[in-house]
């Protein structure tokens, strides 16, 4: 597929929900440059997804796509905006973890590092058995990822709905931190609310921080993670454990 088919395939199927057609335009412009464009016709090409529907979500750094492969699956497509991200952290993120402490400080390569480093992080947790989306593919700045959602709907984070059962979250939530520490030598380093979507059990999402326990922050990160997660369960009046307990229960250690 080439740059003008994959768009006017893009423009025959602008979402209902989007309120304004100006809208998928105003978000094509910013992050549909030529080179991304060629890196979803190459995508397109492998196999990867047929499809690229509106944006599900925008953050500083990315929007993520609803995206549909050959066999009608939904699939996310994370999109990193080269011209905006702030390559300037990516890079300081990149130098505190021991696989990319190399990266030239160049913006292209520091986001296409960025990308990588996100879809081995989100391999690393899957296969440690976190629950996580399952990484599909990469390709310089875009991940495509199992999208969480039903008939192209994500499902909501966990600052929007409350856990059904907050016990059993934050147990699950709990686990997935320890595997992520223990089989998967991860720690997320922005584990939130903000980054825990309800589907309905808890799924861990954003990988884009996560770092290598061997790194010098590791831990630091590590406790940052366990207050926001211990705050948000308080404030739902669970009793949790003290900090240095669930640092020990984690790490094993």
């Amino acid at each position: 597929m080439s740059e003008d088919a994959f768009l006017a395939a893009l423009r025959r199927h602008k979402p209902e929900r989007l309120e304004k057609d100006s809208e998928i335009y105003k978000i094509m412009a910013g992050v549909f440059d030529h080179s991304t464009l060629l890196s979803l016709c190459k995508m397109v090409n492998r196999g990867i997804f047929d499809m690229v529907y509106g944006a599900v979500s925008t953050g500083k750094e990315a929007n993520v796509f609803c995206a549909s492969d050959s066999t009608g699956n939904f699939l996310a497509v994370k999109i990193y905006r080269i011209a905006t991200s702030d390559f300037k952290t990516m890079h300081k993120y990149l130098l505190a973890d021991p696989r990319y402490s190399r990266v030239p400080h160049e913006r292209r390569r520091i986001i296409f590092a960025w990308t990588s480093r996100e879809f081995k992080n989100l391999q690393r947790a899957y296969e440690a058995g976190v629950h996580v989306p399952r990484p599909v593919d990469h390709e310089k700045n875009i991940l495509v990822m199992e999208f969480l959602g039903e008939n192209g709907i994500p499902y909501p984070r966990m600052k929007d709905m409350t856990p059904e059962n907050p016990k059993e979250a934050f147990n699950s939530i709990l686990e997935d931190m320890r595997l992520l520490y223990q089989k998967a030598g991860l720690v997320h380093a922005d584990l939130s609310e903000y980054n825990i979507l309800i589907t309905p059990e808890p799924y861990l999402i954003d990988f884009s921080m996560a770092i290598d326990i061997q790194s010098s922050m590791a831990l630091e990160y590590l406790r940052r993670d366990i207050l926001n997660i211990s705050h948000y369960f308080e404030k739902l009046n669970i009793s949790v454990p003290e900090p240095h307990e669930l640092e020990k229960y984690i790490t094993g250690q």
